[in-house]
């Protein structure tokens, strides 16, 4: 029973129920902010980290201009200033005679702006080749062309290939066709300051008779440093820069947990010292004690000391904080009344006496110390 109250009253205790308070406050927190810093890596990954691929359809059209062009919106794309981008174009063509009968032709590749600022203006061309309706009010970021041709193919070997795979073609038919990817640009990096594309406009300059199925731009950013890394070790970054981010976070909770409970900590429970002049003429000081100290305890107790018979007794008052109408503490020698009176022989037979009772440690009152010269007087008398 007596391990079971214990148990309970340490549980119980205010010093446990504060220690408990604080630590889930702290397991809560620290919960809540590793949550916010791992959203805000989340938000870091997005907003400094650009999309790797970005692909983009293009859909051409025909018998507006001289040559089919398409242009495609860049607008809700992930790109990113200060970072290098490969840019291709990618046509899927039939292999019909009047693709194979065109030979070489351009492609033209114009990266735009909506609106047009200062720094674009730089490196506007000051005429853009292609459709003429798709610049208006945009201002030309980037211009690129390059040219493109389908694959030559033998035709005798093309025949053989044909006759050998006959049969098959004829159970499963398929259409024959060819990819080709044209490298536009390299390496290309966008200033701070309004760089960004908003669109881009492709210009196929084939003619009307150019067959094509699909037309898509690719724009692959090269990534390098701290954005390769993100990007390649994507779980391990999640930690590090989580665990970093919650570090920095607990380290401000706790430094303004701290700051608050210095502002608004209540009094000490300790004892206070008070320091205060000593009233009773000596030219020191006097500690005095507040708190939870115990009063009525034996040094705070006025007491008499007796001595030899031939020296008044000493009397002891506590030095403590003086009351209107208090005596000040001292040592005071007191002279019992009429104890000059007494022969030598009264003081031989009371001498013994006082050897028996007398001793630093033993209290006597005044009452005490004046019946016993009053007894000693009427022995004398009688």
């Amino acid at each position: 029973m007596e391990f079971a109250r214990n148990t309970y009253d340490a549980v119980t205790s205010k010093k446990a129920q504060r220690t408990l308070v604080n630590t889930v406050l702290i397991v809560a927190s620290s919960t809540i902010l590793f949550g916010l810093a791992a959203i805000a890596y989340l938000l870091f990954y997005h907003n400094f980290l650009p999309d790797q691929v970005t692909t983009v359809p293009v859909h051409l059209q025909y018998g507006y201009e001289l040559n089919p062009y398409g242009v495609a919106s860049l607008a809700d794309k992930n790109l990113k200033d200060l970072q290098d981008y490969d840019i291709t174009v990618t046509l899927n063509l039939p292999r019909s005679r009047p693709n194979l009968d065109r030979g070489n032709f351009m492609i033209a590749l114009h990266l735009l702006e909506a609106a047009p600022s200062k720094i674009a203006a730089a490196i506007t061309q000051p005429n853009p080749p292609g459709p003429s309706s798709a610049f208006e009010g945009k201002t030309v970021l980037y211009t690129s062309t390059r040219p493109a041709i389908l694959p030559y193919t033998d035709p005798l070997v093309s025949l053989a290939s044909r006759l050998l795979f006959l049969a098959y073609h004829i159970v499963f038919p398929a259409s024959e066709k060819v990819t080709l990817v044209v490298p536009m640009v390299e390496k290309l990096r966008f200033r701070e300051g309004g760089m960004m594309p908003t669109s881009l406009a492709l210009d196929i300059q084939a003619g009307q008779s150019l067959q094509v199925y699909s037309v898509s731009v690719t724009i692959t950013a090269q990534l390098y440093g701290l954005r390769w890394i993100m990007h390649k070790y994507w779980i391990t970054s999640f930690f590090v820069f989580t665990t970093l981010f919650w570090l920095c976070e607990m380290g401000f909770m706790i430094a303004g947990w701290v700051a608050l409970s210095m502002l608004f900590a209540g009094p000490s429970e300790q004892e206070k010292l008070k320091i205060e002049p000593d009233r009773t003429g000596g030219g020191g000081a006097v500690v005095k004690t507040e708190g939870n100290s115990k009063s009525g305890t034996d040094e705070d107790v006025p007491m008499t000391f007796p001595t030899s018979s031939r020296q008044p007794p000493l009397r002891y008052e506590p030095s403590v904080k003086e009351e209107p109408g208090a005596e000040s503490s001292e040592l005071a020698n007191i002279a019992p009344a009429g104890g000059e009176a007494d022969d030598e022989d009264d003081e031989e037979d009371e001498q013994g006496r006082w050897r028996g009772d007398s001793g630093i440690g033993t209290s006597y009152s005044d009452r005490d110390g004046s019946s016993l010269r009053r007894r000693s007087s009427r022995g004398r008398s009688s």
